[in-house]
Formats: C-alpha cells, structure tokens, sequence
C-alpha cells in the first residue's frame, strides 16, 4: 500500500492541468480550463479543471475528482496504479507500507506491469537488433534508408527488427527471465498446435512500437521487407489488457503536441504515410492502422482538436469504402476535410515525389470540404441514371445531416444543390425529413435515462407510503449539510462567537439529534475525516485538502463542490431543502439544513407510529393523537423551512 505523504506528493506535483492536457484539447476561461470530456461524447464542452484546486469536473458525465482519480479514468488503472504512474511520471519516490494492498484487482494490475515490463523489453531487443546486430543493420537498415528515413526519424519513431529465425526473441526473453504465458498474452510469441512449441510472432520484420497516448508501449506491428513475400504484409499484436485496436491510433502520442499547435489533424492510413510526414516537417499527423475508423478512435482525436483532414490513397475504391468512418467524425460534430491524391499514391510515396514543400502546397491547394468531395467523387456514376442519382444524393444528404452548424450546413446544401441540378426546396425537405429521424433517434436514446427519473420520482411519491423504501431525500440532507462544511465549516455563525463546523459538531452529538446518522457515501466518510481533522487542528479542513485527499470518493466529491459555482441541483426543492446560495445566507442555509433533520427524524417517528396501527394489542386512540401531533409539527417545521410538503 502507498503511504498517505506519497500520496499527498503525487497529488501536489502532478499539475492536473499539464496530465489531462495530454488527453484533452484544454482552452483556458480564467482561473479555469475547458475542454470536450474524454469520457463521454459531446459537442459543447461541460468538462472543467480547476488547476488551483487541483480538480477535473464533468457537468455531462458527472466524472470527476483529483489528478490520481483521472488517470484512473482514462488509463482505466487502479488507484495504486495511478500512483504509480504518476510517481514515475514525475520522479516521485513513493513510500510502501507494509499493510497489504487493499485493492481487489491487484492479480490484474500485477498481470499489466507484467506485459508492460515485456513490452519495454522486447522494444529494446528490437531497436538492437536493427542497429546494432549484422542482420538486422544489412537487412532491415537499408530498408529504412533506401525510403530516405534519416537516423533522427529511426530513432524518434524506435523502429527495430526481428530476427529471421523462428526463435531468436523467445530464446533471449526466456534467458532473461520471461515466461512462456506473459509472452503468449503479449501476443509475442505463438504456440504451434502440431507439438507445443513456440515460436516468435514477428519474424523476418520490421517492427513499428505502438505507443499509447501516454507514451507506453502497448504492442507492435511488424511488417514484411520484400515485396515477393508471400507473407502477410503486416501483422499486429493481438488486443491485450494493454492494447485495444479500436481505441489506437499510430503516432498520436508522437504527434499531439502538434495537434494541439495547429488544431488540426492530417488522418491517414499507414505507418510509414505518419513517418514520412513528420519527416516533411508536418508534425500533426496520425494513422488509422489500415482499418475503418472507430467511434473510439474518434474520440481519441477529439481530445486534441475538432479540425481532421483525411488524406486519400489515390484509389477510387478505397475511398468509397471509407465514407462510412468519415461519416462517424461528423456525428462528432467534428470539422472535416479531405485531400484525395492522384491515382497509384499514397501520402508516403507522393511526398517523397513533391518534396517538402510541394506536398506542404498540395495539401493547401487540394483540401475540400468532405460533403463536396462526397458529391464529385459519387455522381460521377449516376450519368443517365436517375434511381442511381437518387440514391447517391439520399446518401450525401445523411451526411450532411449529421452536421450541427446551421450556417455552414445552409452553404453546403446550396454547393450540393449546383452539382446535383435539383431543386433546392426538394433538398430542404428531405434534410427536414432526416433532421427529424434524427431527433427521434436521440429521443430514443434519452428514454432509459427518462425512465429512471420517472423511477426516481415514483418512489419519493411512494416512500412514505412504504416503510421499506429508503428516503431519497435523507441523501440530499447529508449533502446538503457536508456542502456546509466544505464551503463555510470555518465562517462565524451566530453571536457565541462559533464556526460552523464547531455548531454542526455540537448538533450532531446533541441528544436532540444524536439519532440522525449519515449513511450515504461519501458523506459518511467526510464527516470521519472532518471531525478527525477538527480534533487535531481546531478547524475544518480547507478546499485543498478535500481535494487531495487519498481518498478518491472524497476528493471526487470535492470536485463537484468546488467546481460547480454552486448551482444546485434541482434534486434540493424536490426534496423540501430550501438552500440559498449567496454567502451572507449561509447562516439561513445552516438553519434550513438542522430544519430538514429535525423533520426527517419526526417522519421516521411517524412511519413508527402507522406500524403499531397494525399491533392489536395497541391503543388506537392513543396512536392516532400522537400521529395527529407528529404530522402538525412536521407541517410547521415545512412552514419553517418554507416549502410545500406534497405529502401532507
């Protein structure tokens, strides 16, 4: 287990707006940052870092909390491997104790150090093999150089080489320590079904390392160096815990910087398209990997930029095939381009063949909006064929639909409507027709969510109709009451000269209200910490130390205090807390706040009362003039607080 100081260091070293800035495209609004949240999909963003705090908050998804918790978020890691991960990140020494791990996946965290050990490993023995082994600097090295890559790119991008022999690489990972299941779940080596044995997956190969986001090695790609190779021309490491391939993309972690630079990305398809590029001195570059684009890569890229240029493969086929992914991007919301090359080039070959600069002129000169290219490159085919004509500009109106942006949808279906000579009025009512298939569809999608709201108010209509049911609104008193604490647990309240956390303490343990316990989390364990901190230090802790604090349900909670602005939520008079939120009412607030306990505690009294109805051997007369009292004082102690009990 990591010791609280090591903790308390990762947190305060680790600037959170430098760590999620590394996934997200982060715009600065004062004090704050701003960007789309990686965690969800969305087109206007809700999701906010407070460096100051040292907080992330997102008002879509609700994700939130301190440096630690988002990369826990992101990476999908445990919290000590997010410690970790950070300590190296920032060469922290963190301290262990001895105490035992509490975390349940720890087999699982074990099982990732293990393939990223390997994976940092078998990256060395590649890059060796390449530049320093007689085999791999007269087979693989010319490869490189005769495709005009200089030193400086082989080693920025760490390209190696694997051995022509079945087993070079097992044997020396074996030799170092290695065992045969790490290397079979790393997608290494293989086993052969005939006898069991093994050999290396990347054999005879160039190998491309692909890099996560975060600059961690997840796999690899090794491809063929002949063109007379029967072989495959690529093979890929298989998905791990480490790699999933929907959600990669080849040189975004070399690359983001200068995503982030420009606010724009040159899409593509193949390694070596990225690596020459780059070369070129066109940084902002990323590939897909030869495949279709995935909802997760495009999420990938919405963290760095809205702006994506898809350069085309001189092949008419290949382009048509790939309109769907492009199609995805603008469900994104996202601004796209596209630079289709002349027939028989790619990026890679085209470049080399205008130079520098040249290529740099043709991207300029030849990039389109995607709905254009979409029409030339499709009514090309429907000459003196009016059903295929139909369907094309059915299918470029889908897209175009997809686009949010009234203006620039307005200007594009007036270009559309010259290129496809039809009536502009019938294109109107057919985008209309799709808008709204559009809007059904989301309407769909919002109905679970619908229906769990009309569950949520079903049962506070029906929870003192039933005994059993849990009271929503106790909830939202315990929040309601460690919101105080957090915002004024060291402001003056009344004339004793008291703090409000010295008040709130004192009602608590008061024997008026010592029946009232907090139940929920995480308010159960800020009142732990907050009186625990009170009796040391005579205070209520401040902001910062809610917000880095170990544990990560308190400083998520934190983050949603501190980072809201304090705008409540609706939940509040739904259920009876009147909460004011200008800071010379808090004393009011506090008053509204012990009103609402005191009135949860008679309600609890009464639901004890309507059961000893059903008791035979119980005086009715007798337990319905105490309900009879019960209920007049819940309805003045409403009064007080100034709301409306739907109940009475």
């Amino acid at each position: 287990m990591i010791d609280p100081s090591s903790i308390n260091q990762i947190v305060d070293l680790a600037h959170i707006e430098d760590v999620v800035g590394e996934y997200v495209n982060l715009k600065r609004t004062g004090g704050r940052y701003k960007g789309n949240c990686p965690f969800h999909d969305e087109k206007t963003p809700s999701f906010v870092v407070t460096p100051g705090m040292g907080i992330y908050k997102c008002f879509g998804c609700q994700k939130g909390g301190n440096v630690i918790q988002f990369v826990m978020d992101i990476e999908n890691l445990s919290f000590t491997e997010s410690a970790r991960f950070l300590a190296k990140k920032y060469g922290i020494d963190i301290v262990e104790t001895n105490s035992g791990n509490p975390d349940v996946s720890m087999e699982l965290q074990r099982e990732k150090e293990s393939l990223q050990a390997l994976n940092d490993f078998a990256l060395t023995y590649f890059q060796d093999q390449l530049l320093n082994h007689e085999e791999g600097r007269t087979t693989a090295l010319p490869y490189f150089k005769e495709r005009g890559y200089t030193k400086e790119s082989i080693d920025f991008w760490k390209v190696g080489y694997s051995p022509a022999s079945w087993t070079a690489f097992y044997e020396y990972a074996k030799v170092k320590g290695y065992s045969e299941d790490v290397l079979l779940k790393a997608g290494l080596i293989k086993q052969r079904e005939k006898d069991g044995s093994y050999y290396d997956l990347f054999r005879n190969r160039v190998i491309f390392p692909l890099v996560a986001v975060n600059g961690k090695v997840i796999g690899f790609a090794g491809r063929v160096m002949s063109k007379v190779d029967k072989a495959p021309k690529y093979v890929n490491s298989p998905e791990t815990l480490l790699y999933k391939k929907s959600d990669f993309l080849y040189a975004l972690s070399q690359s983001k910087s200068e995503i982030r630079k420009y606010d724009k990305v040159y899409l593509m398809e193949g390694y070596t398209d990225v690596m020459t590029l780059q070369q070129a001195g066109i940084g902002n570059v990323a590939a897909s990997s030869g495949t279709a684009l995935t909802p997760g890569q495009i999420r990938m890229v919405r963290r760095f930029t809205s702006n994506v240029t898809v350069i085309y493969d001189g092949d008419v086929a290949g382009m048509k095939a790939s309109l769907r992914g492009i199609d995805l991007l603008l469900e994104q919301d996202l601004n796209v381009r596209v630079v289709p090359l002349p027939v028989g080039q790619d990026p890679d070959s085209y470049c080399k063949e205008l130079g520098s600069d040249g290529f740099k002129d043709y991207l300029k000169n030849h990039e389109q909006n995607f709905i254009v290219f979409k029409a030339e490159l499709l009514l090309k085919e429907t000459v003196n064929d009016p059903l295929r004509k139909s369907e094309v500009i059915s299918d470029i109106l889908s897209s175009l639909s997809l686009i949010s942006d009234k203006i620039k949808r307005e200007l594009l279906l007036k270009e559309l409507q010259t290129k496809c000579d039809i009536p502009i009025q019938t294109l109107y009512s057919e985008i209309n027709k799709l808008d709204r298939k559009n809007r059904q569809n989301d309407s769909q999608k919002s109905i679970s969510q619908e229906l769990s709201l009309l569950k949520q108010v079903e049962a506070t209509i029906n929870e003192y109709a039933d005994p059993n049911t849990e009271a929503l609104s106790d909830k939202h008193q315990e929040r309601a009451l460690i919101r105080m604490i957090m915002l004024h647990g060291n402001k003056p309240v009344g004339t004793e000269d008291l703090k409000i956390i010295e008040f709130i303490i004192q009602e608590l343990d008061d024997e008026e209200n010592a029946s009232f316990q907090l139940v929920h989390e995480p308010f159960t364990s800020i009142l732990e910490y907050v009186r625990e901190y009170y009796t040391q230090n005579n205070n209520a802790p401040e902001a910062v130390d809610y917000a880095k604090h170990p544990n990560t349900s308190i400083s998520k909670f934190a983050a949603e205090i501190y980072s809201s602005d304090h705008i409540l939520s609706k939940a509040y008079s739904d259920n009876l807390i009147n909460i004011r939120t200008e800071d010379d009412n808090y004393p009011k607030e506090l008053i509204d706040i012990f009103l609402n306990l005191r009135r949860t505690k008679i309600e609890e009294m009464i639901l004890e009362e309507q059961k000893k109805l059903l008791d035979p051997e119980e005086d009715d007369s007798e337990v319905l003039q105490v309900l009879d009292y019960l209920v007049g004082l819940r309805r003045k102690i409403a009064e007080q607080i100034g709301a409306v009990t739907a109940r009475l």
